[in-house]
């Protein structure tokens, strides 16, 4: 009897990592496409919520001048809420600050057990948490928190597919800045030569500055 509720285990187990693997997967492929940032940050949150059925998820970024993590996207109306208050918290602050401090995924299985956990008065039914680093090439670009009503609810199990996920997500965060840059030069670029074509039609120096003041104040 034990050995077969033994093997019954570990049965389950393994189809609950291959179904896992196989949602990993399928959220990783359907954020390849995305170029615009703030679609790929809700796309992100919100499949995996929905698809691990988890009690919150949220992400941060580095501002540009990295003093901060920046929440860009996190499900529900803790979420909403977070986002409406340009909600930053410092890179040593809380486990997500902690993520992005030590480069390391922080798994705290119940929070009641952790005297340094920091609460979220937004997010009252917080069990257990995991804050993992979305990481490219050894630049930490943010973090993916997730976070579970149920005390043990996240193992390593959650951790290791959740660190698969964000470094996917970290490529798609690349790309998608990438793209958003030779946008923006794209369309300097197009208003530069707009404005290049009028001024050369000018027929003096008044309608030169009339046309580039005009132009630019148009681009702008």
């Amino acid at each position: 009897d034990w050995l077969r509720e033994s093997y019954q285990e570990l049965e389950l187990r393994v189809a609950q990592r291959t179904q896992a693997l196989q949602v990993s997967n399928e959220v990783s492929r359907s954020l390849s496409n995305i170029l615009n940032l703030d679609s790929l940050v809700i796309q992100v949150v919100e499949q995996i919520q929905s698809r691990f059925d988890y009690y919150h998820v949220h992400i941060y970024l580095f501002d540009d001048a990295r003093e901060n993590l920046v929440l860009v996207g996190g499900t529900g109306e803790a979420g909403a809420a977070m986002l409406a208050a340009n909600h930053v918290l410092a890179p040593s602050q809380g486990l997500v600050g902690q993520a992005a401090s030590s480069r390391e995924v922080m798994l705290i299985p119940n929070v009641a057990e952790a005297e340094s956990w920091l609460p979220n008065p937004l997010l009252p039914d917080t069990r257990a948490e995991i804050a993992v680093p979305i990481v490219i090439a050894d630049d930490v670009l943010g973090v993916l928190d997730v976070q579970h009503h149920v005390a043990n609810g996240l193992t390593q199990m959650d951790a290791d597919l959740l660190q698969s996920i964000a470094n996917q997500v970290a490529i798609a965060v690349q790309n998608a800045r990438s793209y958003q840059r030779v946008r923006s030069q794209r369309e300097y670029e197009a208003v530069a030569s707009k404005i290049g074509q009028k001024i050369r039609l000018a027929t003096s120096v008044e309608d030169v500055l009339q046309v580039a003041a005009r132009e630019l104040a148009t681009a702008l």
